[in-house]
């Protein structure tokens, strides 16, 4: 798996750690963003697997919690290996 695809599955998750996407700075929201296209091109995922669930989540249509268990989802069946501790890291 491309390092650059793992780094991107891992910051998707250590940002979509928040309660609510406004408690995103909007630094982050764009991170978040460009991150999840990274995985998204990776991962080789459909637009439901990643940007509608985003757009739902911007909207407040699911809480960011099911969003990051969406992402996790998708992340370990693709097998990809995460670093925990770079997850973990604050921002």
């Amino acid at each position: 798996m491309d390092k650059f695809v793992i780094h991107g599955c891992e910051q998707v998750l250590r940002f979509t750690q928040v309660s609510a996407w406004d408690d995103l700075s909007e630094e982050r929201k764009v991170q978040l963003g460009f991150n999840l296209g990274v995985v998204a091109h990776g991962l080789n995922l459909e637009k439901i697997d990643n940007y509608q669930k985003l757009a739902d989540a911007r909207e407040g249509l699911i809480s960011m919690q099911v969003f990051r268990e969406h992402l996790l989802g998708v992340i370990k069946s693709h097998g990809v290996v995460i670093d925990e501790a770079m997850v973990a890291k604050p921002f």
